[in-house]
């Protein structure tokens, strides 16, 4: 078992949180006295990753009053296997991508991604916390990340610009699409494949043999997308969160 304390989430959420990723040998009894240790360090928001097919932690954890909220899957294209089935691919006409350098087009990125542009991960669909923290933590998440390198872009239908994403390098021969969101689901339906074509179209425009990346459950239509892509799932983990206070 290790534990991380989350200090990024005191600005993000407003809470004290921490992060505990489990092995498939470790017990639910093993969780709890790290809980009460975490507790009594303040604590006031858990976070606890397990590995698939562990009876003993599947059963055990929501007894110790943890919500399952979603399962993690983490996913890996090679630049040899990637393409976009044809489906997908007829429908890429007029769209365009566009790298965000400029600090005035990246602060408009983010106010509107604290509008709501994510309102089905695990922060936006818990009570305790909803869309307006969630907005505000992955616009935080962002500019983190392009401050430490992140590449940023738009992909514009004529002028009008439909989406982001964010493509991070990992090592010298990985790169990953770590965040990618559409601004009007709603009014731009359909267009969320093309999104995600242009995201991985424009991944193997930087110097890499393959990316890797981290996709939900509560989003599962992507997980679709990049399998036809020629992903291969490399990792599952399901997630569970308490409050404390």
């Amino acid at each position: 078992m290790k534990t991380i304390h989350a200090i990024w989430e005191r600005e993000n959420l407003g809470v004290e949180a921490y992060e505990i990723s489990m092995e498939p040998g470790d017990s639910p009894e093993l969780l709890k006295a790290e809980e009460e240790k975490l507790t009594a360090a303040g604590a006031e928001y858990i976070v606890v990753k397990t590995p698939v097919n562990c009876a003993q932690l599947l059963f055990g954890i929501p007894k110790l009053g943890y919500a399952f909220v979603e399962t993690v899957f983490h996913v890996e294209i090679r630049r040899a296997d990637y393409h976009m089935p044809a489906t997908i691919a007829r429908f890429d006409r007029g769209l365009t991508v566009v790298q965000r350098k400029n600090p005035e087009e990246q602060q408009r990125v983010y106010a509107l991604i604290r509008d709501g542009v994510f309102v089905s991960d695990r922060v936006s669909i818990d009570p305790a916390f909803g869309v307006t923290l969630g907005g505000n933590r992955y616009a935080n998440w962002l500019k983190t990340m392009l401050a430490k390198g992140g590449f940023l872009y738009e992909v514009l239908q004529g002028d009008k610009p439909i989406g982001f994403f964010v493509i991070c390098r990992k090592d010298e021969k990985t790169v990953d699409p770590v965040l990618m969101g559409m601004y009007d689901e709603q009014n731009d339906r359909g267009m969320g494949a093309l999104l995600h074509k242009k995201t991985l179209d424009t991944c193997f425009t930087h110097e890499c043999g393959r990316l890797t990346s981290t996709i939900v459950s509560n989003n599962a239509k992507v997980l679709r997308v990049y399998v036809n892509a020629g992903a291969t799932i490399t990792d599952t983990l399901y997630t569970y969160v308490k409050h404390l206070k």
